[in-house]
Parts: C-alpha cells; sequence; structure tokens
C-alpha cells in the first residue's frame, strides 16, 4: 500500500489540489465511491462536469452520499439531480439523521481500476470550490492492491446497509426541508443592523447598487500577476498560446500531463465573475503551450495592435483574468508599463510577472478593483 500526503496550499510549491488527484484517481477508473460531509454547487459543478468523470459514468459509475447538515443546499442539490438525469450510472443519496449532537463528517473517495486494484483519497477538504481547490487542506492518495480495493468496498457495501435507514433520495421532502434550512454563504448575505431585543438574521438578497460578488476570488498585493500580450495564432487567438517560462512557472502547467486542470475565470466589463473554465494543460509538438480563453470567443483580432491578458493567481492553478484590447481607455497605460519593465527581446512577445502591489495604481482603475482583499 503506497501511500502519498499532499498539501493543497497556494503557499507551497508542489501544491497538488485534491481536485487533481481525484480527477488523476479517476482518469484510469472503471467505478468509484464517495461520502462528502458537505458539498455545494460550484464543487459538484467543479469535479463531475469533468470529462474524466463523464467517462467513468459511461462505465460502471460513481456512488455518492452527502451530508446535509451544513452547507449543502437547494442549489446544490438541484445542480446534482440535473446530473443524474443527464448521466448515466450516477447515483446520490443524502445521509439524514435527527441527532443534534453530531454531524455526518467525512471526506473521501476511492476508484477500482481495470486490474482490480484502486486508490483511497482521504483527507480534510469537502465537495465545495474551496476544499477542492482554495483552501489550505491535506488529504493522502493511497494506491490499493487487489486485496486492500475488495476490502475497503466490503467495507463499504456493510456500512451502506447498516446506514439504509439514514440513506435518502436527495428530493426526499425530508431532505428538501432539512437542506432548506442552510443558509452557507455570507458573503452572498448582507447583515442587518439589529434593534435591541432582535436576532440576528440575514438577507439572502444584496441591495441595490452593491459591489460585486467576490465568490472568494479575492487577491492581495502578494498574489503574483502576469501581463502578457496574446498572439494571433492563425484564426484561432481564442487558443491563446504562451511560452513554455510562463506555462510552467506561472500557470504551473507540467506539459503531457493532462490530469492537472487550470482554473480560468473572467471579470467582464461590468466586474461580474463568468463562468469558471476548466482547462487542462495542452502542450502540441510544436511546442506550443496554450489555454482556451472564454473571454476571446466572438472577438475579432485587433488590426492595430496585439490584445493584453491580465491574469492574477488566486492561488494554485487558479486565475483571474480580463482580456484588454486596444480600444480600452486603459490599454495605452498597460502598454506603457509593460514596455518599461520588459527586458526580452523586442520581437517576442511580452510576458511579464510582477507582485499585485507593483502594479496596483494599474490594477485599480480597471475591473481588477473589486477583488483586492481588503
Amino acid at each position: 500500500m503506497d501511500k502519498l500526503l499532499f498539501i493543497q496550499d497556494s503557499s507551497f510549491s508542489g501544491s497538488y489540489s485534491m481536485h487533481e488527484a481525484l480527477v488523476h484517481s479517476c482518469s484510469s477508473s472503471v467505478k468509484g465511491y464517495g461520502a462528502y460531509s458537505f458539498a455545494s454547487k460550484s464543487g459538484v459543478d467543479l469535479l463531475f462536469n469533468d470529462k474524466e468523470f463523464h467517462e467513468l459514468f459511461e462505465k460502471e459509475g460513481y456512488s455518492l452520499v452527502v451530508g446535509i447538515d451544513e452547507i449543502t443546499n437547494i442549489e446544490c442539490l438541484e445542480s446534482l439531480n440535473n446530473l443524474m438525469v443527464k448521466v448515466p450510472n450516477f447515483s446520490v443519496r443524502a445521509f439524514y439523521h435527527e441527532d443534534n449532537g453530531s454531524l455526518f463528517h467525512p471526506k473521501l473517495s476511492f476508484f477500482k481500476d481495470v486490474t482490480g486494484g484502486g486508490s483511497l483519497l482521504v483527507g480534510s477538504g469537502n465537495l465545495t470550490f474551496g476544499g477542492l481547490r482554495k483552501n489550505r487542506e491535506a488529504f493522502s492518495l493511497i494506491s490499493l492492491s487487489l486485496d486492500e480495493y475488495q476490502r475497503v468496498e466490503n467495507y463499504w457495501n456493510k456500512w451502506v446497509h447498516e446506514a439504509q435507514n439514514h440513506l435518502k433520495l436527495i428530493d426526499d421532502q425530508s431532505v428538501v426541508d432539512r437542506v432548506s434550512k442552510n443558509i452557507y454563504i455570507r458573503s452572498h448575505t448582507v447583515k442587518k443592523p439589529l434593534l435591541e431585543g432582535e436576532e440576528e438574521s440575514f438577507e439572502i438578497r444584496p441591495p441595490e447598487n452593491a459591489a460585486p460578488i467576490t465568490e472568494g476570488w479575492e487577491f492581495s498585493g502578494t498574489n503574483r500577476v502576469l501581463l502578457a500580450e496574446i498572439p494571433k495564432s492563425g484564426d484561432r487567438w481564442k487558443q491563446a498560446n504562451f511560452d513554455l517560462e510562463t506555462f510552467r512557472h506561472f500557470f504551473g502547467a507540467m506539459p503531457g500531463d493532462n490530469s492537472q486542470r487550470i482554473l480560468l475565470r473572467s471579470l467582464s466589463g461590468d466586474a461580474l465573475l463568468a463562468p469558471i473554465e476548466v482547462r487542462p494543460s495542452v502542450s502540441v509538438k510544436s511546442q506550443n503551450y496554450r489555454f482556451e480563453l472564454d473571454a476571446a470567443t466572438g472577438l475579432a483580432y485587433p488590426t492595430d495592435g496585439k490584445p493584453v491578458g491580465i491574469f492574477v493567481q488566486i492561488t494554485t492553478r487558479m486565475f483571474l483574468y480580463h482580456l484588454f484590447m486596444p480600444s480600452h481607455e486603459l490599454y495605452p497605460e498597460i502598454i506603457h508599463r509593460m514596455n518599461s519593465l520588459w527586458r526580452g527581446r523586442r520581437d517576442r512577445m511580452i510576458r511579464i510577472v510582477v507582485e499585485a502591489n507593483e502594479i496596483f495604481d494599474l490594477l485599480d482603475k480597471s475591473v481588477f478593483q473589486h477583488y483586492k482583499s481588503a
């Protein structure tokens, strides 16, 4: 039994996320099982919409047990239900109990591979976006021999049998009623001032003209920032090419390792967050290293300059970005700053990595200002 300990921490250069470990284990498997105390829609969508899991669903599938004591909400259950409708061999049960003195609190997955052996991943991270990517978590990835895998699966089946009175369909009315009481994202709420004798309460809908909801995508002065000219690359500049140095040492990608997932999220001109873009590390024999950028969809490549992408690293392989076109009012200032910082050859695409505090004067004039932590 081989065991590997991983730390999910952006301050650790060797950080490997639980999300990537699950994708890696899933990619060589024929079936899997998991139990998590808390789940969120963003965590469910990130993990189970990955192509590796969809290939697993086409085989023997994946069985999930999710806790509903806290965090898990109606939006999450709807996402799980929609997946069960769309894909084969995906089953979900909620662990329902009425013991106020305890929580359903496991966090594990295990997988069977084509040899009959498999892998077990157990740690501190939940099935939430934070647990899979953003939080500081620790987890262990354990390889299982054929005999070891069989013992794990037998134990799971025995537990499921003994817990059957607690395992309910996620659309069971008792589950829906319990989950409806879970208010879990305080950043989506507005705290009301309390009157004398009044209990604390929260308003789910933010007030008009409120600042954009940042959803954990904030950054500070020590976060790294890439300013990069985007080449035309034929008629498909949406496939943004980068040099190996940037690909490996800024984005944290490893050429040829398709189990890695780079998370990109663009900011609109109104500073609103677009859906998360999950990108494998794509490299080709021509030594092009690229990521597809949804923000470039439908945009013609400019004739009077190169688009500039500003990418802020939130945590390991997770980036907030915005594309600045030559028509943008801030573009001349960005280009001037890039030229002043550039020490490379003038016939190369400019790519500069700095700490955010070195260019706060630029970021504070842009859509990024809303995502600067206090």
